[in-house]
């Protein structure tokens, strides 16, 4: 029976091609979106999965409770924590501590590369699976290990081990070796590089490795063979009682320690703070919603055609009900031809996952799991319940005709009040569709004003040149001389990133505001003049010279408000104080974005310090070509630096790197395409139907004198107002999100018109275009030939 139910199937996909077609292509598509997903899931459970000891690994992580009684869950440890354990209880038999906290910029004499790493001890790459390659562990002092992909950066095919890399704050590391790839695993301990523990000491002098309230390490134990967690969990649990005893708590009544095992670390079912690389259960979980809202929307196809059609399969369903067949005959024959279409549709989802995975780079994607006959196994029950969710409606309503019924005409179309259900689906589709269409146009116009922003400071015609050590003087006056530099500013680091710290006061008045915390960075008159930021009062900085050194000022108005100046013109020609210097105001700019464009209005201050300048910022010439400029001032940089590559950056480019080749918007364009080509693939199969059955009435009134025009308009009219009525439900939904979302933002766009025109004209196109060419098709069928064939 159940090969007569699959011959049926196929002799009707096979005689309606044009609905099958649409049915297999839609879920397809929707269903490469899905197990995309399905790959982020796997990846989530399968993390840290290919380590030598997972039995026997854990991880400490803190329960700490603060003097209100709340309680806060850390996945960080004090540092202290590991050594005490191995060092008092033989349960343990190797412990590391990994403090997160290296990362910057680092040179290894031709090029220079942002690097971030950790800290970790000599049994790490004993307790885990990070096998070395090359060379050895990282145990002495400023000794370090590379990943794989770190070192072929740096160094290409070369032998990297015994090379050094320079900091230019912490001085120079050795690299003892390199650790091979882990893929296709993936692990919450992500680093560029690992440093040895034993130098911590002397490149961190302000944390102390004996405080028992800093909760910036991890700890991770290996257990003896033979001992249980049960074992451990005592262990530490005297830990905390020892801390009670002896350790001074102030900003909490204390903490308490316990045991994770390795394999229990992701997904994060606790949503523990201090938790990177670690995704939250409830995150995965949000993030299936798209997937499974794109494939309801490709569902709605298979339904809303299958309704449509009901008239010519009731006839069906009535002779085989004459014929002796049971209604769960009839579900199940429908309910295999559904699962037929969703096995289908897997090879073109199947093909689209390969697609994206050739197409979008997006770093957070994983494409790889390694336990493939698991995924594999996911995929397929994932079609099957598609296929039985997608086709169980349908099969029963048709399931409960009756003959009689069917005989006599009386069955019509499911309904759902005035409004048919086919109808209903159909404006669901398209809301769905232009809502997430809508929000991706405001929040990619987001990421756009921010890629390419010039209104906060420019970023037009900047070279930015990072300065290495030694004088910088030599190297700024021999740029200067070049013909397309037009100006050169000089900074301690650009402004979207790298701001420092100081405190500022208000001096000179009885009534003193207390010392402030300020960003400041060090720049002269011509960096602000390249930034173009603008005056509300006061001047510019002086020319720097020895005396100017650090004597004046530039602040934002944030800075002047927090000052205790309402007016910012009050306070150019005051002086305040400085971390440990006295400083005049010598001008106010308008508050602007130096930072994050989500962060909030912060103060600024902006002084001249030479012995903090890293950065040279050149103002070149507009229309100035790019290739000439580099040549120039490679040949320059190459007289002061012979050993050293040419490293420079154009800060438009930079900064649109930065925010929108991030391959985001890749992915939210290929959902908002799925999600309207779904759409625009079942309103296809609804107006080829119906305009179909309506080919007679087309022939009668083409002969009573009807116009192409008209006809049309009769065709498409009730389309057109289903696409009309989705859109006056979508806007105010897609403004909403939108506006929600543009809050997130200090410095946003303004939320204008225009997206919500380009979002509904885009409707229109695709919606009028796939309802046009059917109405057209049948609008110009010759009546005589329509009529004969009646």
């Amino acid at each position: 029976m159940l090969q007569n139910y699959f011959k049926i199937a196929f002799r009707n996909l096979w005689k309606h091609k044009l609905f099958s077609l649409i049915n297999i292509v839609g879920l397809g598509l929707a269903m490469a979106f899905c197990f995309l997903q399905l790959i982020q899931v796997q990846s989530s459970f399968e993390k840290d999965s290919f380590h030598p000891f997972p039995d026997r690994t854990y991880r400490i992580v803190t329960d700490a409770e603060g003097n209100n009684g709340e309680r806060y869950a850390l996945a960080s440890t004090p540092i202290p924590l590991a050594e005490k354990l191995l060092n008092e209880h033989s349960v343990i038999e190797k412990s590391t501590r990994i403090v997160r906290n290296f990362g910057g910029n680092l040179n290894n004499g031709i090029k220079t590369l942002r690097v971030t790493g950790m800290f970790v001890d000599p049994a790490f790459f004993e307790i885990f699976g990070f096998k070395l390659e090359k060379g050895k562990a990282c145990m002495e002092p400023r000794e370090v290990v590379l990943s794989k992909e770190t070192a072929e950066r740096y160094f290409g095919t070369a032998d990297p081990v015994g090379k050094t890399l320079r900091d230019p704050e912490l001085g120079d590391f050795t690299v003892s070796g390199v650790f091979g790839s882990i893929k296709p695993f993936t692990t919450h301990l992500q680093s560029d590089i690992f440093v040895s523990m034993s130098g911590f000491n002397n490149l961190n002098k302000h944390i102390k490795t004996d405080n028992w309230l800093d909760y910036n390490a991890y700890t991770f134990v290996l257990l003896s063979k033979g001992s249980s967690r049960a074992l451990l969990d005592r262990a530490i649990l005297q830990v905390a009682q020892d801390n009670q005893k002896n350790v001074a708590f102030k900003d909490i009544k204390g903490h308490r320690f316990r045991s994770q095992l390795l394999g229990e670390i992701s997904p994060d079912t606790e949503s523990l703070l201090n938790n990177p690389h670690v995704e939250p259960l409830w995150k995965i979980g949000a993030g299936l919603l798209i997937p499974l809202v794109v494939i309801l929307l490709a569902g709605f196809n298979y339904v809303n055609l299958t309704l449509t059609r009901s008239l010519s399969r009731g006839r069906e369903v009535g002779v085989r009900k004459v014929a002796g067949a049971k209604r769960w005959q009839l579900v199940t024959q429908f309910l295999t031809e559904t699962i037929v279409i969703a096995f289908f549709a897997l090879g073109i989802g199947y093909m689209g996952l390969l697609f994206i995975q050739s197409y979008v780079h997006v770093r957070w994607l994983h494409f790889e799991v390694s336990q493939t006959h698991v995924l594999w196994i996911s995929f397929i029950v994932f079609t099957l319940l598609t296929g039985i969710l997608a086709g169980i409606l349908p099969a029963r309503i048709l399931s409960s005709y009756e003959p009689a019924r069917i005989i006599k005409g009386e069955i019509g179309p499911a309904g759902l009040g005035k409004i048919s259900f086919r109808k209903s689906l159909v404006v669901i589709q398209f809301v769905v569709a232009l809502v997430f269409m809508t929000f991706v146009g405001i929040s990619n116009s987001q990421f756009e004003y921010m890629a390419t922003d010039n209104e906060n400071f420019t970023r037009r015609d900047i070279l930015n040149i990072p300065l290495s050590s030694g004088n910088f003087k030599l190297l700024a006056n021999a740029i200067g001389k070049q013909a397309d530099v037009e100006r050169i500013g000089l900074a301690s680091a650009t402004l979207n990133e790298g701001a420092g710290k100081a405190k500022i006061s208000r001096i000179g008045t009885k009534s003193a505001i207390a010392s402030q915390e300020t960003y400041i960075y060090a720049a002269d008159a011509n960096f602000i003049a390249n930034m173009e930021l603008k005056f509300v009062a006061g001047e510019n900085l002086p020319e720097p010279s020895t005396d100017t050194s650090v004597h004046f000022a530039v602040i934002n108005e944030h800075a002047a408000g927090m000052l205790g100046f309402k007016n910012p013109k009050d306070i150019v020609g005051h002086t305040i104080r400085l971390n440990e210097s006295n400083v005049q105001v010598s001008g106010v700019v308008r508050n602007f974005c130096f930072m994050r464009y989500e962060l909030p209005v912060a103060p600024l201050v902006l002084a001249y310090d030479p012995g903090e300048i890293k950065v040279l910022s050149l103002k070149i010439a507009a229309g100035a070509p790019k290739e000439r400029v580099e040549a120039a001032l490679s040949k320059v940089w190459k007289q002061f630096h012979p050993h050293e590559s040419f490293v420079f950056a154009w800060y438009e480019q930079q900064l649109y790197d930065n925010y929108a080749d991030g391959g985001d918007q890749q992915i939210t364009g290929i959902i908002v395409l799925i999600v309207f080509v779904i759409a625009a693939m079942g309103l296809l199969g609804m107006v080829t139907y119906t305009t179909e059955k309506r080919t007679k009435e087309v022939g009668v009134r083409k002969v009573m004198g009807a116009s192409v025009a008209q006809i049309m308009a009769l065709l498409s009219g009730g389309f057109v107002r289903l696409i009309l009525i989705a859109s006056i439900i979508a806007l105010p939904l897609g403004y909403l999100l939108g506006g929600l979302f543009l809050q997130i933002f200090t410095y946003h766009v303004s939320l204008g018109p225009a997206v919500f025109f380009q979002c509904v004209a885009t409707l229109l196109l695709i919606g009028l275009g796939t309802i046009g060419v059917q109405a057209y098709r049948t609008a110009n069928t010759n009546p005589a030939d329509t009529l004969r064939s009646e």
